[in-house]
């Protein structure tokens, strides 16, 4: 794969999410405060893009078990499920890891 195309991708990736949410637990939405490429490439994966995500303020959600990235048009580009306990308002910060294919 060409590093042209990754970096093209990856620009594409980063400005549809920034202006994204993040679902969690498949019921509630919060908007993406902030997205920066964290690693590129990923060591393990060559093709592949990592985003970090930090979310608005989440109230009402004690333990979260499934997120999914999402795009301002509401497509799922990204999930990770995961066991984070929480005890009060905060913001959330996490990591995407979304692999590259190549087009035909």
């Amino acid at each position: 794969m060409h590093q042209e195309y990754l970096t093209l991708v990856r620009n594409d990736l980063l400005n549809r999410v920034k202006e994204g949410s993040v679902l969690i637990n498949d019921r509630v939405s919060v908007p993406v405060r902030a997205v920066v490429i964290t690693s590129h490439p990923v060591i393990e994966l060559q093709q592949s893009v990592a985003l970090q995500i930090q979310t608005m303020q989440i109230d009402a959600v004690p333990v979260i078990t499934n997120l999914k990235l999402k795009t301002a048009e509401g497509i799922i580009v990204a999930e990770k499920d995961t066991y984070i306990v929480r005890n009060d308002a905060q913001f959330l910060t996490v990591s995407f890891v979304v692999q590259v294919k190549e087009g035909h």
